[in-house]
């Protein structure tokens, strides 16, 4: 396994640094490690591609597919992505829910009024 020199700073980026130690070539290696790049700019530029996917502001990238990007980031020496210096934070799954059900909750109590056709029915 390569030593990469870059530092992760959550879960996320842990994921992709071992993904990345464990299938680059040297060659690739040697790139990342010329310290032109870092792993939260290649984080940058993942958000970037995966909001280009987005329909409706969501969109869902499978792990090969960010792996791929995380590639091809420290590939090409053309891609050029502003380092923010801040990582900003991915909500957790369970954040997500938890946003999704009071939307849902909301929208039941604007609906309330709404006749249910198995009201009718019974």
């Amino acid at each position: 396994m390569a030593r990469i020199n870059l530092e992760a700073k959550n879960d996320y980026e842990n994921a992709v640094l071992k993904y990345l130690e464990e299938n680059a070539s040297d060659v690739l290696v040697e790139k990342i490690n010329s310290g032109k790049k870092t792993l939260r700019s290649c984080f940058d530029y993942i958000r970037g591609e995966a909001k280009k996917q987005a329909q409706g502001g969501c969109a869902m990238i499978s792990d090969a597919v960010v792996f791929g990007w995380a590639i091809h980031y420290f590939e090409e020496d053309e891609i050029k992505v502003k380092d923010t210096g801040e990582t900003k934070p991915i909500p957790e799954p369970k954040e997500l829910i938890k946003k999704t059900e009071k939307k849902q909750a909301k929208t039941v109590e604007k609906n309330e009024e709404q006749l249910s056709l198995f009201a009718l029915l019974g």
